[in-house]
């Protein structure tokens, strides 16, 4: 694997991507009032400080998935956005997935399991769309 064919800029567009479908995500826009009532809370109840250390380790998250998801994708021989797109989907089927057997074995509340798959999912299409482009 060839670090020198990482593009920075697609890293960066990747990852700010990866940021505000999170920010919508989980705004009222979309599915914060669904995942606060299926976390058993209120919106009183949610930390706002706690979100910083959330937004740090999502953008180190995202750091890391963006340079890994380019080198799988220079991995393919030619590399149209639509390739991007499947492989980013692809990924994105499996980090939602891999939450599955957590989820029954703990009892945990399969709305939240849905929500966040859906995230992991459309940020990592977008993800590999944005990456196949500068590749």
């Amino acid at each position: 694997m060839d670090f020198s064919n990482v593009s920075i800029l697609a890293i960066i567009l990747a990852v700010v991507a990866n940021m505000v479908i999170g920010a919508l995500w989980y705004s009222p826009v979309l599915f914060s009032n669904i995942w606060v009532r299926a976390l058993g809370k209120k919106m009183e109840d949610i930390d706002p400080k706690g979100a910083y250390v959330g937004y740090g380790l999502t953008t180190l998250g995202g750091i890391f998935t963006a340079v890994v998801l380019s080198l799988f994708i220079q991995l393919l021989d030619t590399v149209t956005i639509l390739d991007g797109a499947l492989f980013g989907f692809l990924i994105g089927l499996i980090a939602a997935f891999r939450e599955l057997s957590p989820t029954f074995f703990e009892s945990r509340n399969y709305t939240l399991f849905f929500i966040s798959a859906g995230y992991h999912i459309v940020a990592l299409t977008v993800m590999g769309i944005i990456i196949a482009a500068f590749v």
